[in-house]
């Protein structure tokens, strides 16, 4: 027995299925992208501090678990061990070590969970022939990721060389 549909039948079947409840679209997440980069902007200012002080653990714990250091001149280092190792004998044994930074950029991504920072850094290391002061100044850029509501560094990236200006896009250096 074959079934036939009356357009009255159609008609309460499309009337039905208008009328059921659908499945409101997930809310967009607040844009906490200012309050982000604040607290970014805060945990550098922490992190500078502990390079100040010369604390290669206190420096360390700004890094994610897995975060990469990429020197010029120097094998990837990565994950916190890695991290504490290069950065001990700088900061413990040379009498000159001094570094600090500061960010020019702070961008957050609107899911609030990465951030990249740009910025410029100061370094001061011995030389190991001279036994003399060498102060060495560049730029940088450092990734950060929210791991479990706080920021931390992914990648962090200095580039040594004096610090240039800015060009403005569109713009050819010349």
């Amino acid at each position: 027995m074959r079934r036939r549909f009356t357009p009255l039948s159609l008609l309460a079947a499309f009337l039905l299925a208008a009328c059921t409840p659908q499945p409101a679209a997930p809310a967009e997440p607040p844009d906490t992208r200012a309050q982000d980069e604040a607290a970014i902007r805060a945990a550098v200012k922490d992190w500078s501090s502990a390079a100040a002080a010369k604390d290669p653990e206190k420096f360390a714990s700004f890094y994610a678990d897995d975060a990469a250091v990429l020197l010029e001149g120097a094998p990837l280092i990565s994950g916190k061990p890695g991290i504490i190792g290069a950065l001990t004998p700088m900061m413990k044994d040379d009498p000159n070590f001094a570094l600090s930074f500061e960010p020019t950029k702070v961008e957050v991504a609107h899911s609030g969970d990465l951030a990249y920072e740009t910025g410029t850094y100061q370094i001061t290391t011995t030389d190991a022939k001279t036994k003399k002061a060498i102060p060495t100044g560049g730029k940088y850029v450092v990734v950060w990721k929210k791991i479990g509501g706080t920021w931390k560094v992914a990648v962090d990236a200095p580039v040594s060389g004096a610090p240039e200006a800015p060009v403005p896009v569109g713009e050819n250096k010349k």
